[in-house]
Parts: structure tokens; C-alpha cells; sequence
């Protein structure tokens, strides 16, 4: 009793101003990121209704903003990174746009051409058609724009003001005997859940930064709780044509993301991290709550103690600023070129056909309808994440649709957004490394959807 005492009293000694930072812009964050609710006739967030009523704004527009900034995005390549190193690191913002490796600097001036061409619709007409340049530098590219850069500006809210901790030390046992994990990693759940997947690698990647999750659980965090939205599952659904089972879909989702985040880290290379701390500051989070004293009240103290030294709105939307910027202009060209080429490839030639023919006969021998069409989609994830969903809408039976719609939205690994967003963090996690993870998830889920989709078609 004494000790909870304690606790409170720690917690009338803190001024309303610190009162207000805690509730006020955890509230904001919570309500942006994390509220779903109904808005005409669909469910979404507040994040989704600002993104469509900024999409709506810009309308026809919307093709000068994104292949401008790939453009631009180029530019910058080109100038940071051509030049000898020891010249780029003189220029403004030098480690902002030095580029870690020059196959994201060729990515990404072949994503200022491409986009140019689609852009102004010259040069081959495989460019800049509807179903690759359009699709991926204007209709993906816009939607990914607006949910990112908005995420950005505002995600500080929803992690710099107590939040986080408040929750973390609440839920820590429950984390930390399921997944080994800190409490606050909750949240990165929710935010993928209901938001976005990019959403929840930028916070595990600023959490890490911060000394809150060790190179281990960040890594662990990235690759398996930053799953697919809600809203994303129903769109997947929809375009595969299995709409009717979007609640089967769904459950059978958080079942596989709920074992892969079980499973995976105890396999190679996640069981390979160690528990070490961004920059050798050492571990910043304490969850633990003191012997005998509330856990409800040392979770308030926590919370009420990090928006203390919380900085104030204005400079948290100057901090997501420069991350929206990072994320625009080094993430986003080598993403989407990542998905022109996929696109390219898939529709133009029949490369993809003849690498998937050894899932062609696994495909075969397990009875899967539609074979030959489907085996692409089994590794073309990898990529991107949408192209097994079109794969799909393609395809006549039922079966096939569930097991590529279910590999789209479980394989979680794809080099056109994640991927690419984890490389660019502070994670160390490798190319080879993501490519394994995406092997171990595909294994885990590919013979469960398979039991699933014969027992439901």
C-alpha cells in the first residue's frame, strides 16, 4: 500500500501541462492511427479519411506529384551519389541522401526515367501502360504517398508521449511469454492491423533508434507483426473474388502471422540476433514494475514520466517531417520500381512462368486448380505484394484464389514497400536475411492455407 501511495503521489507532482502532452496527443495519436470506424458505408480510420480527402483534392493531379517526386528522387541520386564520396559528404543533407548501396541509386534513377516516360506517355507503350507504369507510379504510388507522409508527420504522437509505455508495462508479461518481446510492441501490431504495414516498420525502426528494442526485437518485430492492414485483406479479397470469405481469410491470417511470429525467431537467421542496442547506448525501456506495487499506477507513472521530456507538437511534426522526406525520396523510387519491373516482367514476358514451374509441379501434386497460372504467385510476394492478388482475380476456382490471397497478405516480405523500408532503417537486417525469412513464413503458411481453402471450396 505504501508503494502505491508512492506512485501516486509521483503522479499528482507532475503539472497539468505534463498531464495534457500525455492525453492530449496520445489521444490525437490513438484517434488517427488506431480508431477504426464506419465512413460511407466502409470501415477505415482517420488516417484513411484524411489520405482520400487529400487523394480527392489532388484527383488527376495526382500523376505530377508522385512522378515529380521520383524524379526528383533521381536527381538527388545522381548528385549524392555519383560523384566521389569524400565531394557528396559536403553537400547539404549529405547523410540524409547518400545512398547505403548503388543498386538503390540505379533503382532509383531507372524509377525517374520510367516515371517521366509515364508521366508525359512516350516511349514504349509497355512503359507507361495502365497495367505497369500508371499502376505503379501513379494509382499505387499515390495511395502509398499519402498513407506514408502522413504517417510520418503524425506518428510521433502516438509514440513520443507516454503511450507506449503506458501500454508496454501493462502488457509486458503477456508479450514476453508468448514472443520474448517488450509490451510496447503492441502497438506496431495495432498500427499494421488497422493502418499500415510501412506505418509499423517506420515505428519499430524509430523505437529501435531510441534504445527501446534491442537489434533482436526489432528485427523480429519488422518482419512478423507488421502485418497487413484490415483494410487491405478486404481490398485483397475483393480482387481475388473471394469477398464472400473475407472473415475466413482474415482469421486464418492472424492465425499464421500469430504461429510465423512464434516459430520464426527461434529459426535462422532471426535466432541469430542478439539482444544489443542501437549505437552502444544501451537498453532504454523498463517495463519491470517494482515489488508490490500496482501495475496499473507504475504503467501511469511510466507514461506520465516520458511525456515529461516529451518535446512539444510542433517539433514532433518537424522531426516526422524529415522522415517523410527520407521516405519519399530514398525509399519510394527503388519501391515502386521494384513493382514497375515486377509488373513488366509478369505481363510482358514469360520469365516468371518458367523460374515457377518446380511450384508448378508441388501445385500439381497437391490437386491445386489452375496450376500453371498460380505457381508464379507463390515467390513473385517476394516482390510485390499485390501481384499474387491480380494473379488471382484471374483465376477460375475458388481454392487457387484462397492460397494466393492468403500468401499475399502472410509472406509480410516484399522488396517493392517493406523490404526496402527495413533496409533503409537502422534494422540489421540483410537482403539475404529477408529473403530467408520470407522462405521460413512461405513454408509455415502454404500447407495451412492449402487445409484451409480445401476444407472451405
Amino acid at each position: 500500500m505504501i508503494k502505491n501511495q508512492t506512485t501516486l503521489q509521483r503522479e499528482n507532482s507532475y503539472s497539468p501541462l505534463v498531464w495534457i502532452k500525455l492525453l492530449g496527443c496520445s489521444l490525437f495519436g490513438v484517434g488517427f492511427f488506431l480508431v477504426p470506424f464506419v465512413y460511407d458505408g466502409s470501415w477505415t480510420i482517420s488516417l484513411g479519411v484524411v489520405s482520400n480527402l487529400f487523394s480527392g483534392l489532388i484527383g488527376e493531379n495526382m500523376k505530377y506529384f508522385t512522378c515529380s517526386i521520383f524524379i526528383l528522387g533521381a536527381l538527388i541520386s545522381i548528385i549524392y551519389n555519383l560523384p566521389p564520396r569524400s565531394f557528396a559528404e559536403k553537400l547539404p543533407l549529405s547523410e540524409k541522401f547518400i545512398a547505403s548501396h548503388w543498386f538503390w541509386t540505379l533503382l532509383a534513377v531507372i524509377g525517374g526515367v520510367t516515371s517521366a516516360m509515364t508521366l508525359f506517355q512516350f516511349g514504349p507503350e509497355w512503359v507507361f501502360a495502365k497495367e505497369t507504369g500508371v499502376t505503379a507510379y501513379i494509382d499505387v504510388a499515390g495511395a502509398i504517398f499519402l498513407l506514408i507522409g502522413l504517417g510520418c508527420l503524425f506518428l510521433p504522437f502516438l509514440t513520443d508521449y507516454g503511450l507506449l509505455d503506458f501500454i508496454g508495462t501493462l502488457l509486458q508479461k503477456g508479450f514476453q511469454k508468448f514472443f520474448n518481446l517488450p509490451g510496447r510492441a503492441t502497438i506496431d501490431t495495432l498500427a499494421s492491423w488497422v493502418g499500415s504495414s510501412s506505418i509499423a516498420v517506420v515505428m519499430t525502426n524509430y523505437q529501435y533508434m531510441q534504445g527501446y528494442y534491442s537489434a533482436r526485437e526489432s528485427a523480429v518485430i519488422a518482419t512478423n507483426f507488421s502485418v497487413v492492414s484490415i483494410p487491405f485483406v478486404l481490398l485483397t479479397a475483393q480482387v481475388a473474388g473471394i469477398e464472400s470469405h473475407f472473415l475466413q481469410l482474415y482469421a486464418t491470417m492472424i492465425f499464421i502471422c500469430v504461429l510465423c511470429a512464434i516459430v520464426t525467431p527461434k529459426l535462422p537467421p532471426l535466432s541469430s540476433f542478439k539482444d544489443e542496442y542501437y549505437g552502444g547506448n544501451g537498453k532504454q525501456l523498463n517495463e519491470d514494475v517494482n515489488h508490490g506495487e500496482s501495475r496499473f499506477l507504475w504503467a501511469s507513472h511510466r507514461a506520465l514520466a516520458t511525456a515529461k521530456k516529451a518535446p512539444s507538437p510542433g517539433k514532433s511534426i518537424k522531426k516526422g517531417f524529415w522522415s517523410m522526406l527520407d521516405i519519399y525520396l530514398m525509399m519510394m523510387p527503388a519501391a515502386m520500381t521494384i513493382e514497375f519491373l515486377t509488373l513488366s516482367v509478369y505481363y510482358n514476358t514469360g520469365i516468371l512462368q518458367t523460374l515457377s514451374y518446380p511450384f508448378y509441379l508441388l501445385l500439381e501434386a497437391l490437386q491445386i486448380p489452375e496450376a500453371e497460372m498460380a505457381a508464379p504467385g507463390i515467390f513473385i510476394g517476394l516482390l510485390d505484394q499485390f501481384v499474387p492478388t491480380i494473379i488471382a482475380g484471374d483465376i477460375e476456382s475458388p481454392i487457387t484464389k484462397f492460397i494466393l490471397a492468403g500468401l499475399s497478405i502472410t509472406q509480410l516480405i516484399f522488396f517493392a514497400e517493406t523490404a526496402i523500408l527495413i533496409m533503409r532503417s537502422a534494422i540489421p537486417l540483410t537482403i539475404m536475411q529477408l529473403i530467408a525469412i520470407f522462405i521460413v513464413r512461405t513454408i509455415i503458411a502454404f500447407p495451412i492455407l492449402v487445409c484451409v481453402a480445401h476444407m472451405l471450396f
